[in-house]
């Protein structure tokens, strides 16, 4: 599987895009009414989800957390209750690589089939599964409608990411390097701090 998007926790959604829109970033919303998350895209390759709220309930997710399969909801309490910044990955590919992946992690985790009508109209569904390890990045496939522009180029001069650092333990890598083929995946010892590098060189 490729890079697919990095999680980018905001406290603020409309501050947040109002300040990577100064940065010379296009940003959308994910939806028009009541939105909880905004993308940054590019033209190929991955991209950045600002996002404020999962829309999981507290009580309900401190509940799930406790279960025997609570992976899921631990994940999305720490995006949740998480300081500003990176904190999550995603690894993209088609259904079949999809299933693959599902299938070397024996299927623990939550596999689910959102939808979601984006500000241009589009109707974009997907399948997601998110491992129990909340140490590993969580597994997409492709959008039935692709909303990547094709050859943009943001104000800013940037027109891709070329570099993700992402912190994990050693003893997992090896199941993230058998997930993805992604040589813009750099794994890095925890305690390091999650980037992201631009194609003119910049670094979030």
């Amino acid at each position: 599987m490729q890079l697919g998007h990095v999680i980018y926790k905001v406290k603020d959604l409309s501050r947040a895009v109002a300040d990577f829109e100064a940065r010379g970033f296009a940003v959308e919303y994910g939806r028009v009414k009541r939105p909880y998350n905004a993308l940054i895209y590019f033209s190929s390759g991955p991209y950045l989800e600002l996002l404020a709220r999962t829309g999981m309930p507290p009580l309900l997710g401190r509940l799930l957390a406790l279960g025997p399969r609570g992976g899921a909801a631990r994940r999305f309490l720490s995006w949740d209750r998480g300081p500003e910044g990176l904190c999550g990955l995603c690894l993209e590919g088609d259904a079949s690589k999809l299933e693959e992946g599902m299938t070397l992690l024996n299927g623990k985790g939550l596999r689910l089939k959102p939808k979601r009508v984006d500000p241009h109209g589009r109707e974009l569904r997907y399948e997601v599964f998110f491992p129990d390890d909340v140490d590993l990045p969580f597994l997409m496939s492709h959008f039935s409608t692709e909303p990547r522009p094709q050859g943009f180029t943001h104000l800013n001069g940037i027109g891709s990411i070329t570099h993700v650092a992402y912190p994990i333990p050693e003893r997992k890598r090896d199941t993230v390097l058998r997930l993805s083929e992604d040589d813009r995946l750099e794994l890095v010892e925890p305690g390091q701090a999650m980037t992201v590098t631009f194609d003119d060189g910049s670094v979030l």
